[in-house]
């Protein structure tokens, strides 16, 4: 397999510099891969067009179209690519959040941060097919980690909330949120535990998820579940 990875940022040293510690960081790892480099979006969401791309590196801050109308669009077309957002504003992680990135780095640490959010590429792709074994309905069941929307207490009982299903078992929160914290997963309130891939946005009292779903989230758990989502979102966390 060739990763296809787009990277685009308006400033051309900035750009260049990328573009050669990307490269360095990706020959350590062994990976074959093919970067493709831009100025602008406009011309990013033409090739994507064309192309489907494993990975695209965006400016936050570009004239015309940023970073974040460009990740809309492809995002609109692959739902499964990897995005990574690169600006030195880190107010604009929560606003990035509805387009799923995979990674946030900050320009000013981008040495320190870019071989993490590499080695979390290529385990990202070696990993897509975790599972976790559950008991449902007296038979075992594998469920796909990166499938699950959250994971809800109901009394006694736990249900794991998929996209297309929804599983009953019986377990405990607290257990699982120590299971499921090393996959991204973020206690929001005290009977919900909410994978952060699935976030769109979040406000005082209530988590947002991409389908549209809300889930509550407890005024106290408000700051610590916003740093975490600075932590995932950066890949400093799991």
């Amino acid at each position: 397999m060739v990763l296809k990875i787009a990277i685009c940022d308006d400033e051309e040293i900035f750009l260049e510099e990328l573009l050669y510690q990307m490269s360095v960081e990706l020959r350590k790892t062994d990976t074959k891969f093919h970067v493709t480099t831009y100025m602008n979006g406009v011309e990013l969401l033409s090739d994507n067009e064309k192309e489907i791309f494993d990975l695209v590196v965006l400016d936050i801050e570009m004239p015309h179209l940023n970073g974040i109308e460009v990740a809309e669009q492809i995002r609109q077309r692959n739902p499964y690519v990897c995005i990574i957002f690169i600006t030195n504003r880190e107010d604009l992680v929560f606003q990035s959040l509805r387009y799923r990135p995979f990674r946030f780095i900050r320009k000013s640490k981008v040495y320190e941060e870019l071989p993490e959010a590499i080695d979390g590429i290529i385990q990202k792709l070696n990993s897509e097919n975790q599972y976790y074994t559950l008991s449902f309905n007296n038979s075992p069941i594998q469920l796909r980690i990166s499938d699950i929307m959250y994971i809800e207490s109901i009394k006694h009982d736990i249900y794991f909330n998929c996209q297309e299903q929804k599983y009953r078992v019986k377990s405990n929160l607290s257990k699982l949120e120590k299971e499921f914290g090393i996959h991204g997963f973020i206690r929001v309130h005290s009977g919900f535990l909410v994978n952060y891939r699935y976030i769109y946005s979040i406000d005082k009292t209530k988590v947002i998820l991409n389908n549209k779903e809300m889930v509550p989230l407890s005024r106290h758990r408000l700051e610590t579940v916003k740093q975490k989502l600075q932590l995932y979102a950066r890949g400093m966390q799991g």
